[in-house]
């Protein structure tokens, strides 16, 4: 009897240093670790996820590519997590990736320069049957919110997405 006492205090000892150890890691190791357990423990997140990922891209020139073809193909550690707030009962799948390369240069109002090795994050911000999308690069919001760059805003989503998908292209 000792021994199994032993035995299952040793695990839970185990278990409580890992989950502290969890805790504390930065966000995208967290997030990397929570995409893999977050679909098998919850079929809601799975489901959404996956409805994201199926997404066409809706670019000129990339007709049936779905997000996860070009949000994956030139970024290494991706991972997909669902989030939703209790409160409001607003959902979001949230992509991160990292090593992309994307050329921003002629965006000035986008913090307008060349990144490489950058970390790429976009937000689906999922509300009914509307999915609003916003690219993140290097922890910088490329979607500005002031009411003139609406257009723009569009344009510059199609730019990032077309070059992690095809790459950047010579200038």
């Amino acid at each position: 009897m000792k021994q199994v006492l032993k035995v299952i205090i040793t695990i839970l000892i185990i278990c409580g240093v890992g989950y502290g150890v969890y805790m504390i890691v930065p966000e995208y190791p967290h997030n990397f670790i929570k995409s893999f357990v977050q679909p098998v423990m919850d079929v809601q997140a799975k489901l959404r996820i996956d409805q994201v990922k199926k997404l066409d891209v809706n670019i000129k020139g990339l007709e049936g590519v779905t997000y996860q073809d070009a949000l994956e193909k030139n970024t290494g550690m991706s991972c997909w997590v669902y989030e939703k707030d209790e409160t409001t009962g607003k959902e979001m799948v949230v992509y991160r990736g990292n090593g992309a390369s994307v050329n921003m240069k002629e965006y000035n109002d986008y913090n307008g320069k060349l990144y490489t090795s950058a970390i790429i994050k976009f937000e689906f911000h999922i509300d009914g049957t509307k999915v609003e999308i916003i690219p993140f690069i290097d922890g910088t919001e490329m979607n500005l919110k002031d009411g003139k760059h609406v257009e723009q805003n569009k344009e510059v989503l199609k730019m990032i997405v077309s070059q992690l998908y095809g790459g950047i292209q010579e200038e």
